[in-house]
């Protein structure tokens, strides 16, 4: 059997060491239209940063890909699925499958503004675009960065942390920070952490126009005012890569549709990570990518394993230095007569640590811990299990309170 798997990302791979670890036989490739093995996404803000250095990126070297006979095709951007004859097309080569994975993940958006292109504005999605942020930012003075989600705070963080002098704004659209991953009383304890720390933070600030001629200088703000910059990063999100499974008539909604198999409309063609939708979800997150890898390779080669039932989606790590878990259902706007949440809510003396807890059913759904690291793995266990937690539940408005 020949698979090949379009993407060396964190879904594209762990299903090719997936399907060798189940399969020694199986003919594995991997095509990918950049020219440097896997590498962790997460690990470019460490490389901004300065913590780590380019040639300690791999997550696999080279040698490992030759080692698991997985054959690996850099540089080799995918053109054309064609799912009748079972062929992809790369730089006018047709190539043959048995099974197709689609794992080519996600781009970066890029709002309509006016003013682009121009020269030192960014995205951070890549490895090459983080080294031209960081040719940049040696002689930059003034940095903005349009977008005040996970990765917009990263990057400011990893600025802060390896480039001395740059002053930093991040502008936020909406009312705070991580409208995702926080509620209005954890984001105000984040920004007063990052402006500590020499951030400017401008939340209900919408971007209208980058300024300058061929060279930014500055942008400006819809309500008129205008901000200095020579180097611009937009942290607007990402969108799945779906133009191939498009032409190629897969069945697409916000994702590439998959089953609990993670098979597409074709059924010798899997979707994995940023790319696949399964019961009407996106994710755009690690963990869900590995769930789906895992599951994906049992069921191209026939093996017995669970359906994927989808994912609780998690954050746990530090937001400019700052402990925070963002699990499962955070934000109860959209509670209804029919289903009604509660939120219960604890704040140390200081201010310091937060924690707020979603309830719906006497059972956990969602929890924001933050500036803290305790009972993190408790408190998800609690919530992916869906445990009652009736015994527990006077107890959670204690800020000391340590879960059993």
């Amino acid at each position: 059997m020949r698979i090949v798997v379009v993407g060396n990302n964190v879904a594209g791979t762990t299903a090719a060491k997936a399907l060798r670890d189940a399969d020694t036989d199986a003919e594995i490739a991997i095509y990918s239209d950049e020219p440097t093995p896997y590498y962790a996404r997460p690990k470019l803000i460490d490389l901004i940063s300065g913590v780590v250095k380019e040639d300690e990126m791999l997550f696999f070297p080279r040698e490992w890909y030759e080692k698991n006979r997985i054959k690996l095709y850099l540089g080799s951007k995918v053109e054309r699925i064609d799912p009748k004859a079972k062929t992809i097309n790369v730089s006018g080569t047709s190539e043959g499958y048995d099974r197709l994975v689609l794992a080519n993940g996600a781009s970066s958006f890029l709002p309509p503004l006016k003013g682009l292109p121009k020269e030192n504005v960014f995205t951070l999605r890549t490895l090459d675009d983080a080294k031209r942020i960081m040719a940049t930012a040696r002689t930059a003075k003034e940095v903005v960065i349009i977008g005040g989600g996970l990765l917009g705070l990263e990057t400011a963080r990893a600025l802060v942390s390896g480039f001395k002098g740059l002053r930093i704004t991040v502008l936020e659209y909406a009312e705070h920070l991580l409208m995702r991953q926080l509620d209005h009383e954890g984001a105000t304890i984040l920004q007063r952490w990052i402006e500590n720390g020499g951030t400017k933070v401008l939340t209900k600030s919408e971007t209208e126009e980058v300024l300058g001629g061929a060279k930014v200088s500055g942008v400006k703000l819809k309500d008129g005012r205008t901000i200095p910059a020579d180097l611009i990063i937009i942290s607007a999100g990402a969108r799945p890569n779906l133009e191939l499974a498009k032409d190629a008539g897969l069945k697409i909604n916000r994702g590439i549709v998959v089953d609990g198999s993670l098979r597409t409309s074709d059924p010798d063609i899997f979707a994995l990570g940023d790319v696949a939708e399964f019961d009407g979800k996106t994710w755009g997150i690690i963990p869900p990518a590995l769930d789906q890898a895992r599951v994906a390779a049992k069921k191209i080669l026939g093996q017995d394993a669970p359906d994927y039932k989808g994912t609780v989606p998690s954050n746990t790590l530090k937001v400019m230095g700052l402990d925070l878990a963002s699990i499962g259902a955070v934000r109860s706007e959209h509670e209804t007569a029919e289903s009604a949440f509660e939120e219960i809510r604890a704040m140390s003396a200081d201010g310091s640590v937060y924690r707020k807890f979603v309830l719906k059913d006497g059972r956990m759904i969602g929890a924001i811990l933050l500036g803290t690291k305790k009972d993190v793995n408790k408190v998800s266990k609690l919530i992916k299990e869906g445990s009652p937690i009736d015994a527990l539940r006077d107890r959670l408005s204690d800020p000391g309170f340590s879960f059993p």
